[in-house]
Parts: structure tokens; sequence; C-alpha cells
């Protein structure tokens, strides 16, 4: 059995990679409906996070602990591997890093579910706006840059000056980015196509009407069915994607709330693999998009699979 470490993960796997395995492996049949649940049970300091699943010739547990006091002490919140399993004779077969696999998976996860209404209607290029300056930040915009161009990102933050690494980071690799703060906000929002929400805050972070009828919103930060980071009046208007109907109504509170206020059902959200099958067809046009993802225990066991395979290619 091998160790595949943070390094390994990020050779044998990218985000355009981990997108198309993710979108074959629904198309090819397995249903995410069927998933295993995701378990989890209370720590002295945080969760923890119990995963398991099979797809197709493996099986596959992700352990996770969260622990929300971690970032005062410069450790990472999210902590955990992934062991991989033959799916016949569960047998060992790697361990992989949990932490590398997750930022992976939440970003594939979040643009295989939108790629093709992405393509369609911003394939020439598309502006993109960020809320969030944690871990996934720089991680959706380069998972968005596999999918279509990606012109702009403007990052979203409270106060001036939290977001500058991320700014900082994504100068870096050549992106063109800003940090957006206060009153430049709305023109920000405005002028997006794709808006990923990557923060913990439990209320709205907008205004329905600040968002154009031709964006597409990722809702990725909350994952409670008591909290949520998108207002239940855009979902009125909106498209409404979902990992899968149960999951959502377990984890998702932008769904879930805006559904006990009158502005959706869970049940009649376009499911993951609904949107995979039709290539994007179900999703009609002149409306905005909203794709609420909590994660799901298939995801990780596909990527991991696939990592595992790349890796002793």
């Amino acid at each position: 059995m091998e160790f595949i470490d943070a390094k390994a993960v990020s050779r044998a796997v990218d985000f355009r990679q981990a997108i198309a395995v993710l979108r074959d492996t629904v198309a090819a049949g397995f249903d995410p409906a069927e998933d295993s649940p995701r378990l989890s049970a209370p720590l002295a300091n945080g969760e923890f996070l119990f995963m398991p699943a099979q797809v197709g010739e493996y099986a596959a547990a992700k352990i996770l602990t969260v622990t929300p006091g971690n970032g005062a002490n410069g450790v990472p919140r999210i902590q955990g591997i992934c062991l991989l399993l033959d799916g016949s004779t569960h047998e060992p077969r790697a361990i992989i890093d949990g932490i590398a696999l997750t930022n992976l998976r939440t970003p594939a996860v979040s643009l295989a579910g939108v790629a093709d209404v992405l393509r369609r209607r911003f394939g020439a290029g598309v502006r993109l706006a960020v809320f969030g300056n944690g871990v996934q930040a720089v991680p959706h915009v380069l998972a968005a840059l596999a999918v279509v161009p990606v012109e702009h990102v403007a990052v979203i933050v409270r106060a001036v000056g939290r977001g500058s690494a991320v700014v900082g980071e994504l100068r870096e690799l050549g992106i063109e980015a800003d940090e957006v703060a206060g009153d430049e906000r709305a023109a920000a929002l405005a002028a997006a196509g794709l808006i990923v929400t990557a923060t913990s805050a439990p209320e709205p972070l907008f205004a329905a009407a600040e968002v154009s009828d031709d964006a597409i919103v990722v809702a990725m930060g909350s994952h409670s069915p008591a909290e949520r980071e998108v207002p239940g009046e855009l979902l009125a208007r909106a498209t409404v994607l979902v990992e899968s109907h149960h999951s959502a109504q377990a984890e998702a509170g932008d769904v879930v709330l805006a559904e006990g206020e009158g502005h959706c059902r869970v049940a009649e959200a376009l499911t993951f693999k609904q949107v995979v099958e039709s290539h994007g067809d179900l999703v009609p046009e002149g409306r905005p998009v909203v794709f609420k993802t909590t994660g799901m225990s298939w995801e990780d066991a596909a990527i991991a699979a696939a990592i595992y395979e790349r890796s002793r290619a």
C-alpha cells in the first residue's frame, strides 16, 4: 500500500482531469442518489467527518477533522486522509492526503456542474467574482480556467486588505485580479458572469437584485441546513442545481431555507446527473443559475481512484 502525498496528488490529476472524472463517472451510469451518507461525530475542539463510498472498481473512505480554532494557530482547519480500497476484495491500495484531495475535489465539483452552461454563456471569457479569502478562493479560479478563459477576478471581501493575499497569488499566476470592498462591490457583482461564494457566512452575502440574469452562482461555503450564503429571492428567479436531492435536503441551507420561504422546492431542483446527461440542455437561458454544493462521498472516491491509477502510470 502506498502513501500519496499532496505533491503527488497535484502531479497525478489537475482540475481539468478531475472535472472530467466526475462527469464521466455519472455519464457511465453512477447515480449520486445512491451514494452513501456522510457521517459525523463530535471532537473536543471540532468534528469528525467520515465519507465512505464505492464507485466502480474501488471503494474509499475519507476521514477528516474540522477544527475551527486551527486558523488562529496557523494550521489548516481541515485535516485528514482518504483510504482507497479494492472494490471487490477490499484490500487497501493507497492512503491519499485528505487536504490535497479535498482541495482538488471541491472546485472540480463546482465547475463540473456548471461547465456546460458556462461554456455556452461565456465561452469567449468570463469575469469572475469570488467571495472569501480562504483556501478555496484560488483553486476555484484555477478550476474555472480549466473550463473557460477568465478575463478578470474580483475578490470580494468585507474589509480592505483581507483579500490582498489571494489577489497577490492570482497576479503571480498571471491572472488579472483586484480586491473589491464597500461601494465597489455592486459594480463587480453586476459585471460577473461567474460568482463563487466560498465563505463561512451564515447569512446571505448579497441581494438577489445585484446578480444579472445570465450569471452563474456556485454556492459552496455553507454545509448546514440552517445557514446560507445566497438569498432565497435569487433562487426564486434562478434555475437551481444540486448534487442530489437527498444531500441538498440534509446539508444545503441555501435551498432548504429558500424552500421554507416559498422561493423554490428542493425536489424540483435539477441534479448534477440530470445536467451532465443532458449536456446542460435542461438549463434554460434568460435566468441566473445557482449551483448549491455540499460535497458527496462518491466524488472523493472517484477522484481518489483517478489519482491512484495515474500516479502508477
